[in-house]
């Protein structure tokens, strides 16, 4: 029987990093603002990020640092001494697209490996004893079996496909490729309008590079046509009448979809979104792990149709918690076929939801500190307003517990009208509440 498929997600900074991993990933991506694809991702810097593939190694899973920019010739000596140092962290593997640059990290890695009867082997707790491998980005386009071939001879371990590749060409793709090589396809965020994120629209409307990391999401900005003689006569751009955002993609959700994806091929499921929250990272991977965990054997068994029909249900319910993320709305990409109408967003730009993050559990206060208080008691940072009397739901790894909110005790044993953004107060619970347990209500 083959094995689950590895459940990879995003991390714009160390926490992001610790709680994608407690909420269920099995690896993680993310980088220093530096030569990546999220230049406005700044939570790491060189410390922070080697702490993250330490910790990653630490509790036996993954960190994967990305290098994937399209560099021009100036920035080629800053970039080359940033891999060096990016290598020197000893990651799982280095996620690039541009052949020149690929070539100057396989060389490092092969120099790094040759000589590595390795001091660090004493860490080996810490250490990626199995080598640094190379992934090559949906930024390099990859649609084809010829071009995995290709790449693969070059010594790239894993290929993460273009988004426009359907459901029925990832099968022929993996029937077609060396064995060893590992297929990876998103399967769930925001979904760029231009080819596997190959853009030129935010450059030309304001001079910031899409392809070195600086896209400002142009292609979700509002539109009109003008006449050339009447340019002050703008003409709005209109679908159904609602007005339009023509390339508003909604967000890739391919949660109810991950049996066929784990049965063409598919190794590894990526969330995007190292720029979004921590409540994002954690309900996002709770979502997909727990779906992930029910599903049937790759293999087909007698028993596999009466765990499909169990799966379903749990499938349901995530898909319900998945709606508690801001989000554009839900479509499956190019999986199924090209996009439609029903795959744009043309009312908004902006994600919503109805429901919104509240707070975070930093610590449990055992034994209660405070005469008011008669259970297992939580010092919760407030991240949103809270009033008393409110419903709020408590999501951990494993579960989500129910509360109301009668009252509001401060850490230091006062009592307060409500919670706002930072504030620190008490909540007692007859369930366990893990450390950075997210809080949410329905607005």
């Amino acid at each position: 029987m083959k094995k689950l498929p590895e459940l990879l997600m995003p991390a714009g900074d160390l926490e992001k990093a610790k709680i994608a991993f407690q909420f269920g990933a099995d690896a993680v991506y993310g980088s220093t603002s530096a030569y990546s694809m999220r230049t406005r991702e700044i939570g790491f810097d060189y410390k922070t990020l080697k702490e993250a593939v330490d910790y990653a190694h630490s509790i036996n899973k993954k960190f994967y640092i990305t290098l994937n920019t399209y560099p021009h010739e100036l920035e080629l000596p800053g970039l080359k001494k940033h891999a060096k140092k990016l290598l020197a962290m000893n990651p799982d593997a280095i996620i690039l697209a541009d052949p020149g640059i690929f070539s100057f990290v396989k060389k490092e890695i092969d120099k790094y490996s040759s000589s590595k009867a390795r001091s660090l082997k004493s860490k080996s707790s810490r250490v990626n004893s199995n080598g640094i491998e190379i992934h090559l980005s949906t930024q390099a386009n990859t649609t084809n079996s010829e071009s995995i071939k290709f790449w693969h001879k070059q010594g790239v371990k894993r290929f993460i496909l273009a988004r426009e590749v359907s459901l029925e060409e990832i099968k022929q793709i993996v029937k077609n490729v060396p064995k060893s090589a590992v297929i990876e396809t998103f399967v769930h965020g925001a979904m760029c309008n231009s080819v596997s994120g190959r853009c030129n629209l935010s450059n030309y409307l304001t001079g910031r590079d899409a392809n070195r990391g600086t896209c400002v999401q142009a292609c979700r900005w509002e539109y009109y046509i003008v006449e050339k003689s009447r340019l002050m006569q703008p003409i709005p751009l209109e679908e159904d009448m609602t007005g339009s955002y023509i390339f508003n993609s909604k967000d890739l959700c391919m949660i109810e979809h991950l049996k066929e994806l784990a049965d063409a091929g598919v190794q590894s499921f990526k969330v995007e979104g190292r720029n979004k929250s921590i409540y994002y990272a954690a309900i996002v991977a709770r979502a997909y792990r727990l779906a992930i965990d029910s599903l049937p054997p790759v293999i087909p068994t007698l028993l596999e149709g009466s765990l499909y029909k169990s799966n379903k249900k749990i499938i349901k319910k995530l898909v319900e918690e998945l709606s508690t993320v801001t989000s554009r709305g839900y479509s499956t990409g190019f999986y199924f076929g090209k996009p439609t109408n029903e795959d744009i967003n043309y009312t908004t730009s902006r994600p919503t939801s109805d429901w919104q993050f509240v707070g975070i559990v930093k610590e449990k206060l055992s034994p209660p500190n405070s005469q008011q208080l008669t259970a297992d008691s939580y010092l919760i940072e407030g991240r949103n307003e809270i009033f008393p009397k409110e419903h709020i739901e408590v999501v951990t790894p494993a579960d989500v517990v129910k509360l109301k909110v009668k009252k509001f005790i401060s850490n230091k044993g006062e009592i307060l009208e409500k919670i706002n953004p930072g504030y620190l107060f008490i909540l007692e619970s007859k369930k366990d509440l893990p450390i950075n347990s997210m809080i949410r209500l329905k607005k």
